[in-house]
């Protein structure tokens, strides 16, 4: 249990939300202003998610394989 909410709390998981958090903030300020059908909101939530997770994933990568 200790490692479990050990990893809850870890870097890495406190940076997947607060990305995940921003990525939604950003998709619900584009619905709001630019309203799109929900296809196009789809296809935009599952663009960002995958270009701002691969950096963040990229930059954790790279820093684990320099250590």
């Amino acid at each position: 249990m200790k490692t479990y909410i050990s990893t809850l709390f870890s870097t890495a998981m406190i940076g997947f939300v607060g990305i995940h958090t921003i990525e939604d903030i950003v998709l619900l300020s584009i619905g709001r202003f630019a309203p799109v059908p929900v296809v196009v909101m789809y296809a935009l939530g599952l663009l960002t998610s995958w270009l701002v997770m691969g950096a963040l994933l990229n930059k954790l990568l790279h820093r684990s394989s320099h250590h």
